[in-house]
Formats: structure tokens, C-alpha cells, sequence
């Protein structure tokens, strides 16, 4: 998507459907005149005050919706890993196979800093944050199934790259490419570790949901947990949401839940997320990460219900850093990823109603339009399930 890079004045020129809302124009304007504004479905885009615009076009030349960042260091094909760290407290508390906490306190013990996505429950938002200890990596573990807010840490981890400290930066593949774009050439200090992402969800939906719920229960949350080993590692077991409110502590199936329902049914993702780019084996990081779907059929050896990541090494970089860190987990080599992760692959599949869904609701009374939002999700999933059943049997 570059065809209107020539001629673009500034970021207001990019449409919405090619926005990923990494925020990188924000931190690039020279003149300060662009800030995120939450459109009616919740997703930040970009707004443009004109009259402070200088045209220099650095919004435009940064931007990933315009541009592709070449990384010349990416191996042709990625090479394939699975496995788990060998220490199971670690493990229990990542999504998967917990391979991001090694690769972290490598960078950490080098004198390193990490740069990662925390809950910030004050604000019910989750940002990009800095951590320089292995305590602070704990907050970073687990996927937040909403997508960070990167505010102004892009120029801090510059700042830390021209002082020749090592990084790691981790986020979603638009983000890992909108960091490339914003530094505009390559730092031997900096590793950039992505995930195999479905798409990310309403911001603010996110809120205003996790808002109700305290609301509700009269409690603080200070911990929401979509991917709790509560009832194991796999399949349905996987998918619960565990809440932890300041009085008590919540454990729901994902279904019985309207924002984690919402989300796998597709209907809560960003525009751009149904034609992502970055859902492909071509990768802009040194390494990607994600779930081992499918790994006790194929390669039982690394199941034993606690989790199992997926790990792709796009670059030599990627695999010096897994080869380093090879004495805390357990790993092998996989030749045949069968089945293979949707995401990487295709981009997730957009339901014919997702626009007609956000213009009949509304996130300003998520209260009164929650049970219908839920209902709609509910029967999306059923739907797309029975379809996928029917198109099966008729293939056999």
C-alpha cells in the first residue's frame, strides 16, 4: 500500500482500512499536530490539525499502511521451532511455551533493556513499557488480546539505542515495523520479537466492558488473564478468562464472556486486520512467537498440557539469541507445521456484519447494549462453526 505516497500530504490522506494505529505518525511530527482520536467503534486513527501541518511528509514516509521496512538481515525462509522453558513457574505464567522470558533476561543480564505491553488498570488501557529488571518483565508476560498504546516510548528506545544499550522490543508485527520505520535504519543493539496475531480488538470496547465489570462488582480489577492455565494448557481448556477484582477473583469460559466472545468471533477486530499483511511467513522481526496449536498430534514429545510455543527465526540474529538460550528450554526443529497457524497464513476471516454490528451498538452505553452484543457474537462463532463442519463433510 504505496500507491498514494507520492502525492500525500500527510497521514490524513491514509484510509482508515490501512490504518494499524501504531501511533509511529504521532511521534515522527515535527510540529506536534497529530493526536490519536477514538472513532465510534473505539480504535484510535490519527487526526491531523491542518493548520500547524508543515507538509514535511514525515507522517507519510514512517508509516507502515505506506511503506514495507526491507530487513536485509531476514533469512529467505523461516526456520520452525518448538518447545517450552524448563522452568515451570515461568511457563504457567506465560500464554504458551513461555519462550519470551529467556530471550528477555538474556537482553536484561547483558545490561539490556525490554520494551513490552503491561495492564495499566487505572486507566484500563494496556501500553508499551520499559523494564531494566527481571521483575519487571513479570507484567509483560501474556497476551492482552487489545493492542498497546506506544505514546511516546518509540523516541526513548532511540534514546537508548544511540547510548549503545541493547533492546528488545516486542508488539505486534505492525508495530515491530512501525519501529523500524520510525528509526529509519538498522542498530546491531536492537532485537525485535513479534507475535502470530489474530487482530487486534476495540481499545475501547475494551474499557468501557472492563469499566461495567467493575462497576458491577462494586471492585477494582487488578488482573485480567485471557489465556489462564487455570484448567490446563489446549484446545477449550484454554480459552478462560480469569479476572482478579480487589474483594474476589473471577474464572469464566470465553464464550459466557461478550468482549472475549466479540473477539473470537472476528466482530471487535480493527479494519485492517482482515487484510493484514503481516499474516504471512514474511516477517519483519528477528523472531516471532505465538502457539504451538496442534503440537500433541504431531510432536507429542513437546505436550504435556502446561503450553507450547511456536518459535519462527526470521534473521541470523534471531537464531544466535535461541542458540544462547538453549540450556533453559526445551526445543526442537519442526519440518512440517501441520496444522499450519491460520494467521500465518491469511489474515482473519471479516463476517459479512461487522460494520452493521458497531453501528448497532454503542460504547457509550455498553451497559444496555452488551447482552445484544453478546448474542450476536455467540451465534457468529456458532454459525462459522457449522459452516466449517458442513464444508468438511461434503469434502469427504
Amino acid at each position: 500500500m504505496n500507491n498514494n505516497l507520492p502525492t500525500a500530504r500527510n497521514i490524513s490522506e491514509l484510509p482508515n482500512i490501512y490504518c494499524y494505529g501504531c501511533g509511529v505518525c504521532v511521534n515522527v511530527c515535527p510540529t506536534k499536530c497529530i493526536k490519536m482520536v477514538d472513532d465510534h467503534e473505539g480504535f484510535p486513527y490519527p487526526q491531523v490539525d491542518e493548520a500547524h501541518c508543515i507538509s514535511c511528509k514525515k507522517c507519510v514516509l514512517d508509516c507502515p499502511g505506506f511503506n514495507e521496512y526491507k530487513n536485509k538481515r531476514q533469512l529467505s525462509d523461516p526456520l520452525f521451532f518448538g518447545g517450552y522453558v524448563q522452568d515451570d513457574r515461568v511457563r504457567f505464567t506465560s500464554s504458551s511455551g513461555g519462550f519470551f522470558t529467556p530471550i528477555a533476561e538474556k537482553i536484561i543480564a547483558a545490561g539490556g533493556v525490554v520494551y513490552g505491553a503491561i495492564y495499566d488498570f487505572d486507566q484500563m488501557t494496556v501500553k508499551h513499557s520499559r523494564a531494566e529488571t527481571e521483575i519487571e518483565l513479570a507484567p509483560m508476560r501474556k497476551s492482552k488480546y487489545v493492542q498497546s498504546q506506544t505514546a511516546d516510548i518509540l523516541h526513548q528506545v532511540r534514546k537508548d539505542l544511540l547510548a549503545n544499550i541493547p533492546v528488545l522490543f516486542t508488539g505486534t508485527p505492525c508495530q515491530v515495523e512501525g519501529l523500524y520505520l520510525f528509526l529509519e535504519r538498522d542498530y546491531p543493539n536492537l532485537l525485535t520479537c513479534d507475535i502470530i496475531c489474530h487482530g487486534v480488538p476495540s481499545p475501547g470496547l475494551f474499557q468501557r466492558h472492563f469499566r461495567y465489570l467493575e462497576q458491577k462488582h462494586q471492585s477494582k480489577i487488578n488482573k485480567i488473564d485471557f489465556r489462564t492455565k487455570e484448567k490446563g494448557w489446549g484446545g477449550p481448556q484454554n480459552l478462560f478468562l480469569d479476572l482478579g477484582f480487589d474483594a474476589s477473583k473471577k474464572l469464566t469460559h470465553s464464550l459466557f464472556d461478550p468482549y472475549y466472545a466479540l473477539f473470537l468471533a472476528n466482530l471487535s477486530l480493527r479494519p485492517c486486520c482482515f487484510h493484514c499483511k503481516y499474516a504471512s511467513t514474511n516477517r519483519r522481526s528477528d523472531i516471532t512467537l505465538g502457539d504451538f496449536w496442534g503440537v500433541s498430534k504431531k510432536h507429542p514429545e513437546l505436550f504435556d498440557h502446561k503450553g507450547t510455543s511456536l518459535v519462527l527465526i526470521n534473521t541470523k540474529k534471531g537464531m544466535e539469541v535461541l542458540e544462547s538460550i538453549s540450556p533453559s528450554v526445551e526445543i526442537a526443529p519442526i519440518q512440517d507445521v501441520d496444522p499450519f497457524p491460520p494467521n500465518l497464513a491469511k489474515p482473519s476471516h471479516r463476517p459479512r456484519y461487522r460494520d452493521r454490528f458497531f453501528n448497532k451498538i454503542s460504547l457509550k452505553d455498553w451497559k444496555k447494549h452488551r447482552l445484544k452484543a453478546h448474542l450476536i457474537a455467540v451465534f457468529s462463532i456458532v454459525k462459522y462453526k457449522v459452516s466449517g463442519l458442513i464444508k468438511n463433510l461434503q469434502k469427504n
